[in-house]
């Protein structure tokens, strides 16, 4: 009876993907110039989006919700939903109190659902960038940043997500496995992350802007954000024990020609290291204790959009990314991710989007020593995603993804993920 079940439950799953991809298909007539917050569900809301604005605030409400079905694999098969909600608030300081170059963010979330990783699938990159162990109710960034010296220099602190400035390109920023934000020998470490989702902390962020197209950034961050007893909710602390999670990037972000207002192509080089020493994994000293260990890495990542047509709306460009971590205090000592992404190449979908991936996280020598071999060298994650707006402030995107040897367990099978994310942005 639970096989039919899981059969039924696969089959109206995979149903209502195809059926849903049909819809998005479907052409509709060319819509006039963009309004303003024509992006938005409820648009202007009768020109009081627009006032807002003008004083100085700008409200965001965006809701995710994830389908997902594990019919093949894993840990066990069947289907589970998660959700995000984002209520966002960014503030013009110099609309509101006459502050050049000043503004501010207040943010809150809401996460709510199953666990299809945790519970279903038991990958070390995960599948859901959304997922959460606890549902819980936090606040997720609250800033104040302020530029000088002519917008060269700008100076950020409050609470924060390192992930949204470093080890990130926007070219994979639709990818929904979460390896695909940042890297696993960088998310891996930490007692509870290096402050990216749904752990952000309190932070110091400086960047400075030499010359046109150039960055050089650093941030000081929490070691040790929220809480590691409590996952709901959010906990803001300083402890001298905690320590500090130091991080710098620089890079290179050349316009294109023919799109003055966009960034696709990028190259940056970054590093991190925690100012607290950790447990070794597997060496030990005359006493039995784990031997200290400074845990620090690197990475490298790059974007190129090889192809633009304006006039058609077509284009298509790769990424790139690898980082290091020394092995000796962290599962993943290095990882890579690569991927094409294109827009515009189904007739009469200008919105539509197409991208395919490939990510590879590598167990270092001491974690394989320290699990007695029972573990397999390398866990590869395959996603293919197809998004596309289907109304106003709507869109819907299946998304594929193939896990081999998921957790570097070498016991167990292949995993097929087969999910489907619903956003809207009111």
């Amino acid at each position: 009876m639970v096989n039919v079940r899981k059969k039924i439950y696969t089959c109206t799953t995979m149903t209502a993907l195809v059926a849903l991809t049909m819809l998005s298909s479907v052409a509709w007539a060319d819509d006039p110039a963009p309004a303003p917050f024509d992006d938005k569900l409820l648009g202007d809301v009768g020109g009081e989006r627009q006032k807002l604005s003008d004083a100085g605030v700008d409200v965001t409400l965006e809701y995710k919700g994830d389908f997902w079905s594990v019919p093949s694999g894993g840990i066990k098969h069947g289907g589970n939903y998660n959700d995000n909600l984002d209520i966002k608030f960014d503030f013009d300081g110099e609309k509101l109190f006459g502050i050049k170059g000043n503004k501010a963010r207040f943010w809150v979330l809401n996460n709510f659902g199953g666990t299809p990783n945790v519970s279903r699938v038991g990958s070390l990159q995960a599948i859901d960038n959304i997922e959460v162990k606890k549902n819980s109710f936090r606040l997720y960034e609250a800033w104040v940043e302020q530029t000088l010296c002519d917008d060269k220099l700008s100076l950020l602190v409050g609470v924060h997500d390192l992930n949204s400035e470093f080890d990130v390109t926007d070219m994979s920023a639709n990818f929904i496995k979460p390896t695909f934000q940042i890297g696993q020998a960088f998310a891996g470490t930490g007692k509870n992350g290096p402050a990216v989702f749904p752990h952000p902390s309190l932070a110091f962020r400086a960047t400075l802007k030499p010359i046109e197209d150039t960055y050089v950034s650093a941030g000081v961050f929490d070691a040790v954000p929220d809480s590691l007893t409590d996952p709901r909710g959010t906990h803001l602390h300083l402890s001298s024990g905690d320590g500090m999670l130091l991080v710098a990037e620089a890079g290179y972000t050349p316009k294109a020609p023919d799109q003055p207002d966009s960034t696709p192509n990028k190259v940056a080089v970054g590093a991190w290291m925690y100012s607290k020493e950790t447990g070794d994994l597997s060496d030990v000293d005359g006493a039995g204790n784990p031997v200290q260990r400074r845990l620090a890495g690197a990475y490298f990542l790059s974007t190129y959009q090889f192809y633009h047509d304006k006039a058609a709306g077509e284009d298509i460009g790769v990424f790139f990314r690898s980082g290091i971590a020394n092995g000796d205090a962290t599962q993943a000592d290095w990882d890579y991710e690569v991927g094409f992404v294109g827009n515009g190449w189904i007739p009469t979908r200008p919105d539509d989007e197409i991208g395919i991936g490939l990510s590879q996280a590598h167990n270092s020598n001491h974690y394989m020593t320290s699990v007695a071999n029972a573990a397999d060298r390398n866990e590869y994650g395959f996603e293919l995603y197809y998004r596309d707006k289907v109304m106003k402030g709507v869109t819907l995107q299946p998304d594929l993804q193939y896990i081999i040897n998921h957790g570097t367990s070498n016991r167990t099978k292949n995993t097929t993920v087969i999910g489907l994310r619903l956003d809207i942005n009111f």
